[in-house]
């Protein structure tokens, strides 16, 4: 069973080193995963998040992709799988969150409202996402 999500909580760095919490992305259905680049469940599942976005487009959904390893690690990760997606550090560690299993991932409705939650990797471009999300 994952975690528990607290999106109030959640501090993040983005590419850019602005400082985000997941509750900034209210509004839109919100992927958050929890990754470490180490995972190969991690890489096999990059490239349904990246079908899902292009599905749904980036006004519809927004995809997160975190993990708590440094910035180093995580751009050669994104340049090898799966550019398109955005990436983030979690300031703190993903152990001190309960999240120990990866990928864990949570689908938040646009009111931020946990709809569904996985760990391990998951088929995110499959009709049950697809309906939930429509």
């Amino acid at each position: 069973m994952p975690p528990k999500l607290n999106v109030e909580t959640s501090e993040l760095i983005d590419e850019v080193g602005a400082s985000v919490k997941i509750s900034d992305f209210k509004g839109k259905y919100v992927l958050v995963n929890y990754f470490q680049t180490w995972c190969g469940d991690c890489i096999q599942e990059l490239e349904s998040m990246d079908t899902l976005q292009m599905k749904v487009g980036k006004d519809g959904i927004k995809i997160l992709v975190i993990s708590d390893e440094p910035w180093k690690k995580i751009t050669r990760f994104k340049e090898k799988y799966c550019n398109t997606l955005a990436y983030y550090q979690s300031i703190k560690t993903l152990n001190s969150q309960n999240i120990r299993v990866f990928p864990t991932s949570f689908l938040l409705d646009p009111n931020g409202e946990l709809i569904l939650s996985k760990i391990h990797s998951f088929k995110w471009d499959s009709e049950e996402v697809l309906h939930l999300i429509k």
